[in-house]
């Protein structure tokens, strides 16, 4: 099955919003993601929290398959590229330098830390941004509420809320949808990792919202 993508136009340059909660700037062959959070489940079976197994693996094989069919050449993490401090000398840690070293073979990756990074090892050969990393007529930043005014020029892209909307079927449940969050002066992404969350939010008059189905992207 085909899977079903949009492309925005912002500041004269194509943006596409992809199925896999991704971000592509094809002129640049870039591929943009936020919030992976890598480590999580391992973290929280740490602290004796029965988790999913096999999460970091399933995320890490998606998005390596997404940069690999789109022969991506750039490679940005908008933020909570770990979850929390990877213990040295697990296997966990050993995992994912490797999946790192093996990206960057052919990537240049480049990750603007997030607030779940402050304390994280700094893993190479990632480049790491402290604050935003910009390309023009781009911001990535990983919480665009912390944003410097930089003159109004550039459009912010972002993650860091996690964002989804509530959906309530006949049967009066609800479902909750990761969507890509349009403001007018920038884009928020859904999480990548799919453990993770998400945070319900409201949109305001001129916001535009694109839910994230299973084989494609559905303004709402």
């Amino acid at each position: 099955m085909t899977e079903t993508t949009v492309s925005l136009l912002i500041h004269g340059e194509t943006l596409i919003l992809h199925p896999e909660r991704a971000l592509i700037w094809p002129d640049r062959r870039t591929v943009i993601v936020a919030d992976t959070h890598f480590g999580k489940t391992s973290h929280f079976g740490r602290h004796g929290i029965a988790v999913p197994k096999g999460a970091d693996d399933a995320d890490r094989q998606r998005l390596t398959q997404l940069v690999t069919s789109l022969q991506a050449r750039r490679l940005i993490v908008l933020g909570d590229f770990l979850h929390a401090p990877l213990p040295g000398g697990t296997v966990e840690a050993h995992d994912l330098q490797m999946w790192v070293e093996e990206l960057a073979t052919f990537l240049d990756i480049h990750v603007v830390a997030g607030n779940h990074d402050l304390h994280a090892t700094k893993l190479p050969p990632i480049h790491w941004w402290q604050s935003e990393y910009v390309d023009s007529p781009f911001c990535f930043i990983h919480d665009a509420t912390c944003a410097r005014p930089i003159g109004g020029e550039l459009f912010t892209v972002s993650g860091h809320i996690h964002p989804v909307v509530r959906l309530r079927s006949l049967g009066k449940s609800t479902l909750r949808v990761p969507i890509f969050w349009q403001k007018p002066t920038g884009l928020i992404l859904p999480s990548f990792g799919f453990f993770t969350g998400g945070f319900a939010i409201k949109a305001l008059r001129g916001d535009r919202i694109f839910g994230v189905g299973s084989s494609g992207i559905v303004p709402f």
